[in-house]
C-alpha cells in the first residue's frame, strides 16, 4: 500500500511538475527574448540622442561602443554624409531601423543589422535553475504527501495485518482502529462479522457435539449388547457395524474439538464431569462396577467448550468400558491445584503395555480405532497442558489430564499434579 501511494503520488509530482516547468520555460525564454528587443530599442534611442547633437564620427563611434549591441557587432549607423559607423549589412533604403534628423536637410539612420541572441549562458542558468528547483519541489511534494498519508496507510497496515489474523491464526481477534472514518467504519463491519461467524461457528458445533453425544449413548448400550449376544456371522456383523458407527462418531466428535476454543469459550471441569458421569454411573451399575467420583466444590475453569470437554469424558470412559472386563472398578477425581485443573480416571483393569505408543493418534493394541486418548491429547494440549498414562492406584491404567486453568498464570515447569495422589513413580 504505501509502494502505491508513493508511486501515484510520484507521478502525480512529476507531470505536475514537468507541466510547471514547460510553461515556465517558455516564459522564460519569452522574456529574453523581451529583454533582448529592449535593449537593442535601447541601444538605438541612445545612438539618436547622440547623433541630434553631432555627426562626428569619432563620437558616434564611441557611443555605439557603449552600447550591447555595439559590442556585439550589431549595431550600425549610416550618416547623411554617406559614412558608415559600426557593422552594417544592408543599405539606407532597404534597412527598417531608426530615422533621426541631423539638420533641416539630413537624416542619419541607426540600425540594429541582426537580432540578439536569445539562448545564452544566463539563459541557460536559469533554465537549469528552473529544472533543480522543479525536482527538488516534486521529491518534497512526494514526502509531504506521503506524511500527510501516514495515519490512514497506518490504518490500512493495521486493518491489513488484523484480518490475516482473523482468517489465519486467531478469530477472536478484533481490529481496534483509529484513523480515517470510512476505514474505521469497515474495521467495525469486520469485527460485527466475525462476532456472527463465531456465533454461527459455536452453535453449529454445539449441534454436531449434541447430535454426537446423543448417538454415543445409544451406541454404547448397543455395543455391551452385542458384545453380549455370543459368537457367529451375525453377532460379528453386529460388532463390526457398531464398531464403525463408533469410529465416526468419534472423528466428528475430535473435529468438533479441534475448532473449539476460537471464541473464548471456557467451562468448569467437575460441573461437565458431573453432568457426564449421571450417564456413566448408571451404565457402571448395570455392569456391576463400583464407580467412585471425587469432584471439588470450588469452580476449575478451564479454556475448552462443554462439548469439547464432554467429548474427553466420554472418551476416556468408554475406554474404561471397552477395554476391562464388566465389574472391574473405574475411580472419577478432579483436583485443582497451582494452576492446574487435573482430571484422572482411574480403572482396575490390565492397564496399559506400551503408554507412549497409545498415545499416537490412531494407535492401539486392543482392537479399538485409539481416537479417544487422541481426543484427550488434543483438548488437554489445546490449554497447554499435558497427558499422562500411568498405573493407577486400583492397579489398572490412570489417564491423568493436566488442563492449564483458565486466566492463571503459571509455568510448564510447576509440580506434577500425580504427586497429590502420592503415586510412586512406575
Amino acid at each position: 500500500m504505501r509502494a502505491l501511494v508513493t508511486r501515484a503520488l510520484g507521478v502525480t509530482a512529476a507531470t505536475s511538475a514537468v507541466l510547471l516547468l514547460a510553461l515556465a520555460i517558455v516564459l522564460v525564454v519569452l522574456d529574453a527574448r523581451e529583454e533582448a528587443r529592449v535593449s537593442d530599442e535601447h541601444a538605438r534611442q541612445t545612438i539618436a540622442a547622440v547623433l541630434t547633437v553631432t555627426t562626428d564620427h569619432d563620437t558616434v563611434r564611441a557611443a555605439i561602443a557603449g552600447t550591447s549591441a555595439g559590442v556585439e557587432g550589431r549595431l550600425a549607423v549610416y550618416l547623411p554624409d554617406g559614412a558608415t559607423i559600426g557593422v552594417g549589412t544592408s543599405t539606407p533604403e532597404l534597412t527598417d531601423g531608426l530615422r533621426v534628423a541631423t539638420s533641416l536637410e539630413d537624416t542619419a539612420i541607426v540600425v540594429t543589422t541582426s537580432p540578439a541572441e536569445v539562448v545564452d549562458g544566463e539563459l541557460v542558468l536559469r533554465i537549469a535553475l528552473l529544472v533543480l528547483v522543479t525536482v527538488v519541489g516534486a521529491g518534497l511534494a512526494v514526502l509531504v504527501g506521503r506524511r500527510m498519508a501516514h495515519p490512514a496507510l497506518d490504518a490500512v497496515r493495521v486493518l491489513s495485518d488484523t484480518a490475516r489474523e482473523i482468517g489465519l491464526h486467531d478469530v477472536n481477534v478484533r481490529i481496534k482502529l483509529t484513523g480515517p472514518a470510512e476505514l474505521v467504519t469497515l474495521a467495525e463491519s469486520i469485527n460485527a462479522a466475525a462476532d456472527r461467524t463465531g456465533r454461527l461457528l459455536a452453535k453449529e458445533r454445539e449441534m454436531i457435539a449434541d447430535v454426537s453425544h446423543r448417538l454415543r449413548t445409544p451406541l454404547t448400550a448397543l455395543r455391551l449388547d452385542a458384545e453380549s449376544i455370543g459368537s457367529g456371522p451375525v453377532a460379528e456383523r453386529i460388532r463390526r457395524a457398531v464398531t464403525s458407527m463408533e469410529n465416526d462418531v468419534d472423528r466428528i466428535i475430535q473435529s468438533v474439538h479441534q475448532n473449539s476454543g476460537e471464541f473464548g469459550d471456557r467451562c468448569d471441569v467437575s460441573a461437565v464431569v458431573r453432568t457426564r458421569m449421571v450417564f456413566w454411573t448408571a451404565y457402571a451399575e448395570d455392569q456391576g462396577r463400583i464407580c467412585d467420583v471425587d469432584l471439588p466444590y470450588e469452580p476449575t475453569p478451564v479454556a475448552l467448550s462443554t462439548e469439547g470437554l464432554s467429548a474427553v469424558v466420554d472418551a476416556l470412559m468408554d475406554n474404561v468400558f471397552h477395554h476391562t472386563p464388566p465389574s472391574t472398578e473405574v475411580g472419577v477425581a478432579v483436583v485443582r491445584h497451582a494452576g492446574w485443573i487435573t482430571l484422572v480416571v482411574d480403572d482396575a483393569g490390565p492397564g496399559v503395555a506400551d503408554p507412549e505408543a497409545a498415545l499416537l493418534r490412531g494407535a492401539s493394541g486392543r482392537g479399538s480405532t485409539g481416537l479417544g486418548l487422541d481426543i484427550a491429547r488434543a483438548a488437554v494440549e489445546s490449554t497447554g497442558g499435558t497427558i499422562h498414562i500411568e498405573r493407577g492406584k486400583l492397579g489398572g491404567a490412570r489417564i491423568r489430564l493436566r488442563f492449564a486453568e483458565a486466566d492463571s498464570n503459571h509455568e510448564r515447569q510447576s509440580p506434577r499434579a500425580w504427586r497429590l495422589w502420592g503415586q510412586r513413580p512406575q
